[in-house]
């Protein structure tokens, strides 16, 4: 027993004989300097960014040679290979980091709970950054992740190669977190995407494919993971001031107002050094809107602060919270064709009163070089009110969340991620009744080069899912992976994971109408389960261009999907067998005309209802994004166009017989920029097409945005 503590002792404690220190300032090719500059000892847990100054200091390192990765988004990563560190020295390295005008290869990413290379993933992952934010010019992430490929929106439901499909915001198939925190309700189960405005956040990470084997339930499609912005030690102000308006409908019998119909948004944030150990970052935003048709309009607020200090040499604690509340209106379904920007009279003062509130905490802690452990945790609250013509109901979600979590690199080659989550919700809701449900979890993955450009990634995870009624689910899914670095910049990957899904509360328990529609409980639903299958190929064959390409497939068993009858009356129910196959491809071009930047995306897929031999609902067969930038001294200008095929009779649930065409969106902007300031004008919907996501419910007319933003 004394030796088995000893051994422990040794092993976790961070008190350990160092020698030398490494350091060195990091600036750009103009010789501004670089703060935030990632730098990391490759083949260890160790690592450190560059301050205010763009100073970085690694102390207490063995006496050894090292290899040191410097990476900061928006410039190419520098490598400095066999650094020698004497003992009892200190040896300094200055960087000098050249911008990159296609960022993707550079990026860093935590789809394995790890930060590595896009290019080391054996899963597909998009990354969307600030550049796309201010160029996309829209606050709430849902508008920014239409652009990305391999996403589409029903809705608000997000679809990642057609995983998702449409559920009346009951469930969903993509894991949100923010941060690496879940922040999905317990009572829906869906993703509130007013939760974090994108002015807070620093880039947003798409995981695609099963990701049950280390996230868990709801990670069935995919994950988003949406890093917010850091706390920093340098003092800096950004200020956005944003308004817009609505242009008249293309019919003028679907116009239902005189009054200009307009938005406004405000959001500031701020970071500062408190003392020498510690940053705060503070960020308010206001954002109201009229709507374009009617019961559209919304008032929201949200407030976030991160706060950071360093509690060690090597350990540190980042405590973060968030708030999002205010009033919308609601409306589901277009009075008629007619008037399809309007509703039903009945239902003129619908509205909901909503607010959700996150607190979260991170404990970090480098022990030795190769061992470091994170403690994470997280309370989410989310409360709901409808005021609704035939139901007023309202509802409280609590989620207590704790994660621990191991990263453990016995050689450079040789890497494992281990740890334990679990989750608890408390709800107390009028439409899915008073429950509660728990999860807990373990996990393990393995990282190792089997070649010297192979690399082997196996993982399993255990789930056990409890809910009140007597529901238990224990589910064991592992996954696979491979990558082989062809060329130091050409990656071939394949993958193979399981996924699974318990079902929501609101799937399993509702029992509500909402706008004409009738919601039935069915506490029969099982889980459901995929297989995700990828084969596919990265390169940065040259610093102008960037291509991606995916074939996948994803199998389904038990899929949870809603099944109206011809009374409208809706209830979930699980379909035996499902199959989603198709291939996903992207390009970033820089071409022979400096400043001038393509980009393309397209999805091909083929989604089968296997038991019924039928397109799965909702879920289009091909859809693609264009986009074309051109900067020129203080002029940026740009433009982008999204279609995607029109569902076919058989591919909707309610009022199959209604006409449907494609979604076709062009847009475009002009932005000048003069020192610290930033004048955008974004015109949307430019040819003012009209299309539905889903039945009866008109999406966004053209419309304008003028945008002044500014580093004060």
């Amino acid at each position: 027993m004394k030796n088995m503590i000893l051994f422990y002792l040794l092993l976790f404690s961070p008190v350990v004989i160092y020698s030398g220190t490494l350091k060195g300032h990091i600036q750009s090719e103009d010789g501004e300097a670089l703060p935030g500059v990632n730098v990391t000892i490759i083949g260890t847990v160790l690592g450190t960014s560059s301050n205010i100054d763009g100073e970085y200091r690694l102390s207490d390192l063995t006496a050894g040679s090292y290899n040191i990765r410097f990476t900061m988004m928006g410039f190419r990563q520098v490598i400095k290979e066999d650094v020698s560190v004497p003992a009892q020295e200190s040896v300094k390295i200055d960087i000098t980091m050249k911008k990159t005008i296609i960022e993707a290869p550079e990026i860093l990413i935590s789809a394995n709970k790890r930060r590595q290379n896009i290019q080391d993933s054996p899963n597909s992952v998009g990354i969307i950054t600030q550049k796309d934010f201010k160029e996309k010019n829209d606050i709430y992430l849902d508008n920014l992740l239409k652009s990305a490929s391999g996403v589409n929106f029903m809705r608000s439901q997000i679809n990642i190669r057609g995983s998702s499909g449409f559920s009346y915001g009951a469930g969903s198939r993509i894991l949100f977190l923010v941060d690496g925190v879940p922040v999905m309700p317990g009572d829906s189960g869906d993703i509130k995407w007013d939760l974090i405005p994108a002015s807070q956040i620093d880039h947003v990470e798409i995981i695609k494919g099963a990701g049950s084997a280390v996230y868990g339930s709801n990670a069935l499609g995919g994950v988003i993971n949406v890093i917010t912005k850091e706390a920093s030690a340098k003092p800096v102000t950004n200020l956005r001031l944003s308004a817009g308006f609505y242009d008249k409908p293309a019919y003028p019998e679907w116009q239902w107002t005189e009054r200009l119909l307009h938005f406004d948004e405000i959001d500031i944030d701020h970071t500062r050094k408190l003392d020498n150990r510690s940053e705060i970052f503070l960020a308010l935003g206001k954002h109201q809107s009229t709507g374009y048709r009617q019961n559209n309009f919304y008032q929201r607020y949200n407030a976030l602060m991160k706060y950071h200090t360093r509690l060690g040499r090597q350990s540190n604690l980042t405590l973060s919270s968030s708030y999002e509340g205010g009033d919308r209106g609601a409306g589901l379904l277009w009075k008629n064709q007619r008037h399809a920007l309007e509703v039903d009279s009945d239902a003129l003062a619908d509205h909901t009163v909503s607010n959700k509130f996150s607190l979260n905490s991170f404990y970090q802690s480098t022990l030795n070089k190769k061992l470091g452990v994170r403690v994470r945790l997280s309370y989410f609250r989310n409360y709901w009110k409808n005021f609704f013509h035939d139901n007023i109901s309202a509802s409280t979600a609590n989620r207590f969340g704790a994660e621990l979590q191991g990263e453990y690199q016995p050689s450079k080659d040789n890497s494992y991620v281990f740890g334990s989550e679990e989750s608890y919700d408390l709800v107390r809701s009028d439409l899915v009744g008073d429950h509660y449900q728990y999860v807990l979890s373990a996990f393990v993955q393995n990282e190792r080069a089997i070649l010297s450009s192979l690399r082997l990634t196996i993982g399993l995870r255990f789930d056990h899912h409890y809910v009140d009624t007597g529901f238990a689910d224990s589910e064991w899914n592992p996954k696979i992976g491979l990558v082989w670095r062809a060329q130091p910049n050409i990656s071939l990957r394949a993958s193979s994971g399981r996924g699974f899904r318990a079902a929501s509360m609101s799937e399993r328990f509702a029992d509500s109408i909402y706008s004409g529609l009738r919601l039935l409980p069915n506490e029969g639903l099982k889980s459901e389960t995929a297989w995700s299958h990828e084969i596919g190929v990265n390169a940065s064959l040259t610093s102008q261009l960037y291509f991606d390409l995916s074939l996948f497939q994803n199998d389904y068993w038990d899929l949870i999907e809603p099944e109206p009858n011809e009374n409208q009356v809706i209830q979930f129910i699980n379909l035996t067998r499902a199959r989603i196959r198709g291939v996903e491809a992207s390009i970033k071009v820089n071409p022979w005309i400096q400043n001038l930047f393509t980009e393309a995306s397209i999805t091909v897929m083929d989604p089968k209802d296997l038991d019924e031999k039928t397109m799965l609902a909702y879920r289009p067969k091909y859809f693609y994004n264009l986009s074309l930038t051109y900067s020129w001294q203080f002029f940026n200008i740009g433009a982008d166009y999204r279609y995607v095929e029109a569902l076919k009779e058989n591919a909707v649930k309610l009022y199959p017989n209604d006409e449907r065409v494609p979604q076709k969106v062009a847009n475009a902007f002009l932005a000048v920029s003069i020192n610290d300031w930033k004048l955008t004008f974004y015109a949307k919907n430019i040819f003012n097409h009209n299309h539905t996501q889903v039945e009866r419910t008109i999406l966004p007319i053209r419309h304008y945005t003028l945008t002044l933003s500014s580093v004060l």
